[in-house]
C-alpha cells in the first residue's frame, strides 16, 4: 500500500521525532511504499530569531549543508533548492501535489497535542476533496482517542505503540479482513466508535534501524561547542521509570499496564550494531541518546555498553538525565565513553512546587551536588526549567532563577507550562481556573497561576535568561525589560554578544 506520513510539527530545523523514521522503516520492511510530508521543512513555522541564535558563533561549513540539501531535493523530487533556508512555498499546494503524484491509500499522522488542531484543520479540505482514509497516532491520539476520532478528518486511531498494530491494520485493509480483529486500533463505523483491545508493547529488539531517507538533511545539522555536527537521535531504552505530573509517562504506564514492561532496554550488542549501521548509512558524527533518563540504566549495563561503544562507534554524544539517578561511577563511565553533555531538569527551583506540584522528590541540595559532580568530570551541563506552574508565584520563579545562578550550567532553557490533557498537572490547572475545554497550543502563555497575570508571566519568561546571566545590580533594568520592548531589545543584543 502507499502510505503518506504527515509530520505536522512546526518547530523548524533540528526536529525529527524518532517514531516516524522507525515507522517508515517498519512499513518498508513489510513492502509498503512510503512518503513523508514534513511540515517542519517550512519557513513559515520557524522562528528565525531563535534559529539565528541557534547557529550563532558555530563554525559551520554552510556549503556542505547547501550541497546536501540540493542533492536531497534532486534525488527525491527532481528539483534543486538553492540556499539552506527552509521552504517558503505554499504547503497546501505542495501537499496536494504530493497526493496527486503519490496517490496514497492512507494518510498517517503522528502528532503532539500542540499540533493536533493544526493537523486536523490542515487535513480537512484534502479529506473532503480526495476522501483518503486518515489514521492518527502519537501521544495525543493515545491519551485522547475519542477526542481524536471526533474530528471529521480522522477515521482511525492507533491507541498505543504503532510498530505492530499499524502493520496489522494495513494487512487487514489489503486482505479485506474485519478491522475489529486488529488490536490497538479504534475506528468509526456507523457513527459509533469501535474500540478494539490494546496490543502488547513493542519488543525493541525486533525493530529495524530507523529510516531517515525521507528527511531533509538540514534537520540533522546541529552546532555544538563551536563546531558543526550531523546529529542522530537514538534510543537505547524506551519508557521512563518516573511519573512527573506534567509528563505523559505516568499516564502511559497506567494505560499500558498488563501489556508488557513499560521501561524496556535493548540488548547491548544489537543496540551497538544498529546504531553503527545508522551512523554509517547516513554519515552521522554525533549521537543524541533519546532515552528519557539515560542514567537510570544500571551501572553494570553502562559499563559494558561503554566498552562496545568505544570499540565500534567512539563518537561524541549527549544524554538526558535526572539528578537522582546520577552517580559518580556512572558519570565516570560516561566520561570515558565520550559524553559531552548531561541535560538535566531543574524544572522548578522551589522545593515545595517541585515536590507537591510536579512530583519530583528532589532537593535543591541534590541538584547542586549532581550538577557539580558532572562538571568535575569536565562534561558540559544543560538545565531545563518550566515556569507558569499551578500555585507558582513570582517569588517561586525567582527561586528557579536563583538555583540556575548557583549551579551555573553551560546552557539552560525555560518553557512555559503546556498543560496537556490527561496529565495530573492538567487537573491542577483546571482546579485553579483553566477552562476544561482549553486545547494546548504551540507556544505562548497557556495557564496563569492565580497570583500572577499573563503579562507578568510572559515578562518573566522573556527575561528569564537575563536574570540568570546578568549581575543582580541590573535587576531593576531587567524588570523594565519585562514590559518595555526597547529595553528588552537593548538587553537582548548585549546578551547575544556576551553569552551566545
Amino acid at each position: 500500500m502507499n502510505v503518506l506520513f504527515l509530520n505536522p510539527s512546526r518547530a523548524g530545523e533540528g526536529n525529527i521525532p524518532l517514531n516516524i523514521p522507525l515507522m517508515i522503516a517498519v512499513l518498508k520492511k513489510h513492502n509498503h511504499e512510503v512518503r513523508l510530508f514534513d511540515m517542519s521543512d517550512y519557513a513559515v513555522f520557524s522562528d528565525s530569531s531563535s534559529n539565528d541564535m541557534f547557529f550563532k558563533k558555530a563554525e559551520f561549513d554552510f556549503q556542505q549543508i547547501v550541497d546536501d540539501r540540493k542533492q536531497f531535493y534532486k534525488d527525491k523530487f527532481g528539483t534543486v533548492v538553492t540556499g539552506c533556508n527552509l521552504k517558503e512555498t505554499d504547503y497546501h499546494k505542495d501537499f496536494e501535489e504530493v497526493i496527486n503524484d503519490f496517490r496514497p491509500n492512507i494518510i498517517a499522522v503522528s502528532c503532539l497535542s500542540t499540533d493536533f488542531d493544526f493537523a486536523i484543520n490542515f487535513l480537512f479540505p484534502f479529506k473532503k476533496k480526495f476522501n483518503i482514509p486518515v489514521i492518527f497516532g502519537g501521544i495525543h491520539a493515545v491519551l485522547l482517542p475519542e477526542e481524536t476520532l471526533s474530528a471529521e478528518a480522522c477515521d482511525f486511531v492507533c491507541i498505543g505503540e504503532g510498530e505492530n498494530s499499524f502493520v496489522d491494520f494495513l494487512t487487514a485493509i489489503e486482505k479485506n479482513l474485519p478491522l475489529e480483529s486488529v488490536k490497538g486500533i479504534w475506528f468509526k463505523k456507523n457513527k459509533k466508535i469501535i474500540k478494539n483491545p490494546p496490543i502488547n508493547l513493542t519488543n525493541l529488539e525486533e525493530l529495524p534501524i530507523p529510516d531517515y531517507e525521507c528527511f531533509d538533511p538540514i534537520h540533522f545539522y546541529r552546532p555544538f561547542d563551536g563546531k558543526k555536527y550531523k546529529m542522530v537521535n537514538y534510543e537505547v531504552s524506551r519508557g521512563c521509570p518516573f511519573s512527573c505530573t506534567y509528563c505523559v509517562n505516568g499516564i502511559l504506564k497506567l494505560k499500558y499496564r498488563g501489556l508488557g514492561p513499560y521501561h524496556r532496554v535493548k540488548n547491548i550488542k544489537q543496540s551497538i550494531s544498529e546504531l553503527k549501521l545508522t551512523i554509517t548509512k547516513y554519515s552521522f558524527n554525533f549521537v543524541r541518546f533519546w532515552d528519557e533518563d539515560f542514567t537510570s540504566l544500571r551501572e553494570e549495563f553502562l559499563k559494558r555498553y561503554c566498552e562496545e561503544y568505544l570499540k565500534e562507534i567512539d563518537l561524541p554524544f549527549l544524554i538526558y538525565s535526572r539528578v537522582d539517578t546520577v552517580t559518580q561511577k556512572k558519570v565516570g563511565i560516561l566520561k570515558k565513553m565520550g559524553c559531552r553533555t548531561f541535560a538535566m531538569g531543574i524544572e522548578s527551583g522551589n522545593e515545595i512546587i517541585r515536590r507537591n506540584v510536579m512530583n519530583r522528590q528532589i532537593s535543591n541540595k541534590l541538584i547542586i551536588e549532581k550538577f557539580n559532580l558532572v562538571k568535575s568530570y569536565d562534561i558540559r551541563t544543560s538545565a531545563y526549567n518550566i515556569i507558569g506552574l499551578p500555585h507558582e508565584t513570582r517569588e517561586a520563579i525567582f527561586d528557579t532563577i536563583e538555583l540556575n545562578r548557583q549551579i551555573n550550567p553551560d546552557s539552560f532553557s525555560v518553557t512555559l507550562l503546556e498543560p496537556y490533557k490527561g496529565t495530573p498537572i492538567r487537573e491542577m490547572c483546571e482546579e485553579q481556573g483553566l477552562d476544561p475545554n482549553y486545547k494546548t497550543t504551540f507556544g505562548g502563555v497557556q495557564f496563569v497561576p492565580k497570583s500572577m497575570s499573563a503579562e507578568g508571566l510572559q515578562g518573566l519568561f522573556r527575561t528569564f535568561a537575563f536574570y540568570i546571566k546578568f549581575p543582580r545590580d541590573r535587576y531593576d533594568e531587567i524588570r523594565k525589560a519585562e514590559k518595555d520592548n526597547e529595553v528588552y531589545k537593548k538587553l537582548s543584543k548585549e546578551f547575544a554578544e556576551k553569552f551566545l
